[in-house]
């Protein structure tokens, strides 16, 4: 072995370490703004407000016209509204990839579905009396959600997650 071909062996190795190493980095990088991200997506909609408006979201039944809806609501409609607002402001997030699907189906899967299951009549009144691009983004993440159910329903996470032992777990356990 020439002392040529040992510094060319030498080069590549250092080469191919500092491109494994950035590699490495980037993927760290990623986890971390995946974590951001996913505390980020947490804020808004856990405030006491957020809480109360799907808890009146709940109460009432499906497929309310729009009358029916705001007579229900009363006073309460404004703070519905916003709650829907901020899920719909994360749509656009969730399909340009800075907030993984999975991510946001972990946080937010029951509270999309049933926002739009107690809505969706009230959206299309809207949308046919002008408003064509009313909750776009909710129904979408509404539909994402449903596509992301498996054939048996939706597992409670404790159950889907009942035995869980480390963090490691969870991508094993997952659906």
């Amino acid at each position: 072995m020439t002392i040529g071909f040992a510094l060319q062996l030498i080069e590549t190795t250092a080469v191919v370490v500092g491109v494994v190493f950035g590699l490495v980095q980037l993927r760290q990088l990623r986890n971390q703004r995946e974590v951001q991200a996913g505390l980020e997506l947490l804020g808004p909609l856990q405030t006491s407000e957020s809480a109360e408006a799907l808890l009146l979201l709940h109460s009432l039944p499906d497929d309310l016209s729009g009358d029916e809806l705001r007579q229900r609501l009363g006073s309460n409609f404004k703070a519905v509204f916003a709650t829907l607002a901020l899920l719909e402001s994360l749509g656009p997030l969730v399909a340009r990839g800075h907030v993984p699907i999975g991510m946001f189906a972990e946080f937010y899967r029951g509270p999309t579905l049933l926002c739009w299951r107690k809505v969706r009549r009230y959206v299309e009144e809207q949308r046919e009396l002008g408003w064509p691009s009313l909750f776009e983004w909710l129904q979408w993440l509404a539909e994402r959600m449903q596509e992301r159910l498996p054939p048996s329903g939706d597992l409670p996470a404790y159950e889907q997650f009942k035995s869980w032992k480390r963090s490691s777990d969870f991508s094993k356990l997952q659906m």
